[in-house]
């Protein structure tokens, strides 16, 4: 007869485990650029994150589960493992989100503010400006191979923060308030050169209609405008080659720093 107490022992110490990686793995799929988007099926994703567990989960090790745990503190830790996935995921969304704000400031001053379209991967209505910058942003984020680093950062996490432990030091804090004002300031940056053209264009014309009281400015400044907007844009695709290697280093030093203040 098969002895049960090494299968139950075996099953005592590897479920919880196998949740609580499932937890801090789904928190940071949910996060992760590209693989968090809704264009991703819900059955998809849940299946990936299965499979991902899976492998990770013999890097984990067993978590030490002690006898005298109650349920409240179970519940405790899956929500700390999902706080922790939380912010480790994060970290990748500063990068496109960045983006996302400088293309809407852009578009407002070329006059396409109210212009929005169905973005395909969030499935909300975004800017045309944004989706676009946003989305020639993915293709850097393929070309350098930026999500084999997140499928990376999945796997090596587990290293440096064991399940059941880790903390939120006051400086993790600190360093996402800061990423967040940074935000605004690079946002600011990139959309900087179509802000000061489109000044500049506005201001001519209406030194055009000053001039020319009879110019129907009204009627040919939102072309110009456009048009105009559409070639910065078009120039601006130069500066995102030289833009995006560094902004996708700075993201994996950012996600670095989160997983090393956590551990």
């Amino acid at each position: 007869m098969t002895d049960i107490f090494p299968i139950l022992d075996y099953t005592f110490h590897w479920v919880p485990s196998f949740l609580f990686a499932f937890a801090r793995i789904s928190a940071m799929i949910f996060l992760f650029p590209y693989f968090g988007y809704n264009a991703f099926k819900p059955r998809v994703r849940v299946m990936f994150v299965f499979m991902l567990t899976l492998i990770v989960l013999p890097f984990t090790g067993p978590f030490n589960f002690p006898m005298d745990m109650s349920p409240l503190q179970l519940f405790a830790l899956l929500i700390k493992e999902i706080a922790i996935g939380f912010f480790i995921g994060f970290g990748s969304v500063f990068i496109f989100e960045l983006f996302t704000f400088a293309g809407s400031i852009a578009g407002k001053q070329m006059g396409l503010g109210m212009a929005e379209m169905m973005d395909p991967t969030q499935m909300i209505r975004s800017s045309l400006v944004g989706q676009f910058w946003t989305l020639a942003m993915m293709i850097g984020f393929f070309s350098l191979d930026f999500h084999h680093f997140l499928i990376q950062t999945v796997v090596h996490n587990f290293q440096i923060i064991p399940l059941g432990a880790g903390h939120f030091p006051s400086e993790l804090g600190e360093m996402y308030i800061k990423a967040g004002s940074n935000l605004f300031y690079v946002g600011f940056q990139l959309a900087a050169p179509a802000i000061v053209f489109m000044m500049m264009l506005d201001t001519a014309i209406a030194l055009m209609a000053r001039i020319m009281p009879s110019l129907p400015v009204f009627l040919i400044v939102l072309p110009v405008k456009v048009g105009m907007g559409l070639f910065i844009i078009s120039v601006s695709m130069e500066i995102f080659q030289t833009l995006a290697e560094p902004l996708l280093k700075e993201t994996q030093y950012f996600i670095y720093n989160t997983i090393n203040l956590i551990g």
